[in-house]
């Protein structure tokens, strides 16, 4: 069955409602932008890309810091929003509505590419790398945050989220499109990103009491960066000098 990636466009303004249905994404984006940040460095006047942006939760973080961000999303209506958050913040954000397999720059124009809990549902994985190590710049870094093919992110992000605690519309996510460590490593380094960094993205409560506490509060109990792959994980490659 294929991964649903409509929903997205229908979402509006719930992009930034915390407590509506993307409220597990205002939970975990904090620890997912202090690790990006962390192996970014200072970002004033860093020229950074982000790929499958959403409706930007992510990308004003890196604006804020001073960073020259630049951000596609395939669905333009999710782009609107973003767009129109960010003015509404007082932020330059240059938003485009693409897809991470044809990304429409020149080469070697970024010093960064980030990219968070979008690989999972692209078409194609290979050519989204391809496309990220084109642009960047030789030293630049490839940051990453995905979704592992393991029994237990078939249990913790498919089956309790979609189809017990209903936290998710059906068909978020397709258990087949998740990515191994491994696997991406070689995406990688076939385009020249040499994986420096892999790290656990993982709940810190055990799944039934994170269920039971959306059940009752909107909230998962928090999400940590540690040595535990076995659901989501984070990264950065470097593209040869």
């Amino acid at each position: 069955m294929p991964v649903d990636n409509e929903w997205y466009h229908d979402l509006g303004d719930a992009w930034w409602d915390p407590e509506g249905v993307v409220g597990p994404l205002h939970e975990i984006n904090p620890v997912r932008v202090e690790y990006f940040c962390g192996v970014l460095g200072d970002l004033t006047g860093q020229q950074i890309l982000e790929i499958g942006c959403g409706g930007g939760l992510m990308t004003e973080a890196y604006a804020q810091q001073g960073a020259s961000v630049t951000a596609v999303d395939r669905s333009a209506a999710s782009i609107a929003i973003a767009a129109r958050h960010a003015r509404g913040s007082g932020l330059q954000i240059a938003y485009a509505p693409s897809v991470g397999e044809r990304l429409p720059f020149s080469d070697s124009c970024f010093d960064a590419v980030v990219s968070a809990d979008t690989l999972e549902h692209v078409q194609d994985v290979e050519l989204v790398v391809s496309e990220a190590a084109r642009v960047l710049r030789p030293g630049g870094r490839f940051v990453y945050d995905t979704v592992n093919r393991t029994w237990k992110s078939r249990l913790l992000l498919v089956w309790l989220p979609q189809n017990v605690f209903h936290i998710a519309p059906p068909d978020t996510h397709e258990y087949a499109r998740f990515i191994r460590p491994e696997e991406l490593q070689a995406v990688m380094a076939r385009h020249g990103l040499e994986n420096c960094e892999t790290r656990g993205l993982a709940l810190k409560q055990n799944p039934l009491s994170a269920g039971i506490s959306f059940a009752r509060t909107r909230k998962l109990g928090g999400f940590e960066i540690g040595d535990d792959t076995g659901m989501s994980y984070v990264g950065y490659a470097e593209k040869a000098a």
